[in-house]
């Protein structure tokens, strides 16, 4: 039988890695059923696409189908249905588990929902022997809806050992490596806030076979998919020391719950070559509330001191949106994550996903939002439209300035010379950029940030009349810079400083005229970066 598995990623590159389509295609040649799996992008038209397949004569076609690529998986379904009315086509992943009230049974002949390896198994084994085609997560009437079981992890094929993955699989690339299925939280937002609480991990023996292959690969950066990496001290423990111990230079991305860290757990990361992703969403305790997730200040920020005292690279994900939030308690997130010093801050308006508690309670909570993906919130009751767009401008000076700038380790230090907190800081930014790319004739993409912040912060200090500051808060930003360029592009910066790297090094901690007092008098130095063999950094006199 001709079967062909379609998957279709953000884009080439570093983003595409379709592992749903290389479970299925793994399990299927476990099966004795071989599947060709055809890669597209978004950048692929769907309707082309849909025509090269129907002239490969597939007898069956499964698509692979997430949020981000639902409208182009919808227009590729109708131009290969248009092709052959015979064509048995099926459609699986996490979009069709969410929402499957909303595809189209006459243009699909089933849905695969849930963790689809062995339905779909089931189902093409049925239409191989002309049976009917039934089971459990095999949804051919959307009237009578199925979940499949989830499967034991220790017997599934890895699409990483039968080499199904290697075309993926190049020399500096990202990937995808699942660790475990499941998570014990139910978070509103999230699609784990319905069905199982169970945690479910993949053999260890399995996970350092697949590492050794990943490092003989030699691809550049594996996103760990595991929602609470740190859930399971011990595990994460042993897992942290296998990929201590293979010495590689891949880089390691986590996702872990910044609650469950100790000094232990801190130590080990920093023993690899990796950044944490942390879940913080909101520091308002009755918004997270609502979204039953428990919070508390002071711990959190106890526990993210253990990343940066041993210089640990994390980012933290905030929402905007979630229910009973508005623009002020949005704000005071912001301030509250810039405050804890991240590497990143990724922020997103909240999506009211399909099959989430915080979708069904949508008009419990008055929340308008699209009605298709993304399924975005526009506005709510808390938080109307010209709020939301307030809040939307803060994010785009936070991807700017902050994250793409890499302001994460002196935004806080302006802060405190201003007076103002980060959010007043990136408002403020926000009407700087509009205004300098007025006069400048300038993108947005094409500014040297670099240089923008620098501009910006002499700009803002001699507005607000704190030109004494300028020197030694320039300076402190250019040692920043110099160290974010130098682990960014590996090249040696020239670091132009009005005072030397020990008295910088107390700007830290000191407030601006305590520092101006024991350090009256400036003292240039113009050093270059390196590191020795371990990584530890070298500032070079280039004078």
């Amino acid at each position: 039988m001709n079967i062909s598995l379609v998957s279709c990623c953000l884009e080439e590159g570093n983003l595409s890695y379709p592992l749903g389509a290389l479970c299925i295609q793994s399990a299927l040649e476990a099966a004795d059923m071989r599947a060709e799996h055809l890669p597209f992008t978004l950048a692929d038209d769907p309707s082309q696409a849909a025509l090269d397949v129907a002239r490969m004569q597939p007898q069956v076609v499964g698509l692979s189908v997430y949020l981000w690529n639902r409208t182009w998986m919808d227009r590729f379904t109708e131009v290969l249905r248009a092709q052959s009315s015979d064509l048995v086509i099926f459609a699986g992943g996490p979009e069709a588990t969410a929402n499957p009230l909303s595809f189209d049974l006459s243009m699909l002949d089933f849905l695969i929902l849930g963790e689809g390896e062995e339905a779909v198994v089931q189902a093409i084994s049925a239409i191989k022997e002309g049976k009917k085609i039934a089971g459990k997560g095999i949804v051919t009437n959307l009237n009578k809806l199925s979940w499949a079981p989830s499967p034991d992890l220790s017997v599934l094929p890895s699409p990483l050992l039968n080499h199904h993955a290697d075309r993926f699989l190049k020399a500096g690339s990202s990937v995808l490596w699942e660790m475990t299925r499941g998570c014990p939280f139910h978070c509103s937002f999230c699609f784990e806030s319905r069905g199982q609480r169970s945690v479910r991990h993949f053999p260890l023996a399995q996970l350092e076979a697949e590492l050794d292959l990943l490092i003989a690969k030699q691809v550049g950066e594996v996103y760990i998919l595991d929602p609470t990496f740190n859930m399971d001290k011990e595990r994460t423990l042993t897992i942290l020391s296998m990929l201590a111990e293979k010495q590689s230079d891949i880089h390691f991305v986590f996702e872990i719950r910044a609650e469950l860290l100790d000094n232990e757990l801190a130590d080990a990361f920093a023993r690899i070559n990796c950044a944490l992703q942390i879940g913080l969403q909101s520091s308002d305790q009755a918004v997270l509330k609502t979204a039953n997730r428990r919070f508390d200040s002071k711990l959190f920020a106890k526990k993210i001191s253990f990343l940066n005292a041993r210089g640990i690279p994390f980012g933290l994900d905030l929402i905007i949106g979630l229910p009973n939030d508005n623009l002020r308690s949005f704000i005071k997130s912001v301030d509250y994550a810039v405050s804890l010093k991240p590497s990143n801050l990724d922020v997103f308006p909240l999506s009211l996903l399909p099959g989430t508690l915080v979708a069904e309670q949508a008009k419990e909570f008055s929340i308008t939002h699209l009605q298709e993906a993304p399924y975005t919130i526009i506005e709510s009751p808390s938080f109307p439209q010209k709020d939301m767009q307030k809040a939307l401008i803060l994010k785009e000076s936070l991807d700017l300035f902050f994250t793409k700038g890499q302001a994460g380790m002196w935004l806080q230090k302006l802060s405190e010379v201003v007076s103002l907190s980060p959010s007043s800081i990136l408002f403020s930014f926000s009407s700087f950029l509009e205004a300098y790319l007025k006069r400048s004739g300038e993108q947005a993409d094409d500014i040297d940030i670099y240089l923008l912040q620098e501009t910006f912060v002499r700009s803002f200090l001699r507005k607000l009349g704190l030109v004494q500051y300028e020197a030694v808060m320039l300076s402190f930003i250019e040692l920043h810079q110099g160290i974010a360029f130098f682990h960014e592009c590996g090249e040696s910066p020239v670091l132009q400083l009005s005072y030397s790297l020990d008295a910088l090094s107390e700007f830290e901690h000191l407030t601006a005229d305590a520092f101006l007092k024991r350090y009256p008098e400036e003292e240039e130095e113009v050093l270059g970066i390196t590191s020795d063999l371990d990584g530890r950094l070298l500032f070079v006199p280039l004078q």
